[in-house]
């Protein structure tokens, strides 16, 4: 497939054919992930993980503790 590239704004842009989209699983709204190597650009879908995926085992009992930095080793103020 050949596409060209055109003015957005004070950017350049392409449009990607919504079947190229669906066979890789990408919709609008989607993050995706651009890598260049060797002069070929890359696009994938980025997995973004959902807030309550990161803290799906937390149990609600965070406790906060002090650390300790070491003492001041210059003119800190503390």
């Amino acid at each position: 497939m050949v596409t060209t590239v055109k003015k957005w704004g004070n950017s350049q842009g392409i449009r990607l054919p919504k079947h190229v989209l669906d066979s890789v699983d990408i919709k609008c709204g989607d993050d995706i992930v651009i890598e260049v190597d060797n002069k070929t650009i890359t696009l994938r879908k980025a997995t973004v993980k959902k807030i309550d995926a990161l803290f799906g085992d937390y149990d609600g009992d965070y406790v906060p503790e002090e650390l300790a930095w070491d003492a001041p080793v210059g003119h800190e103020v503390w």
